[in-house]
């Protein structure tokens, strides 16, 4: 083994800009941004 082998090499897409939300719902929800307004509900396939 190499002395400097990196150990693990990321790769993150690029990501593309979009809507926000509110500040007074941004705060409400966690998040400004839609796409990551995911919430956990209890249990799988919950739709909203």
């Amino acid at each position: 083994m190499q002395k400097y082998t990196p150990i693990a090499m990321a790769y993150v897409p690029w990501q593309h800009f979009g809507s926000v939300y509110d500040l007074e719902k941004a705060l409400q929800i966690g998040t400004i941004f839609p796409e990551l307004n995911m919430p956990f509900l209890g249990k799988r396939g919950c739709q909203m």
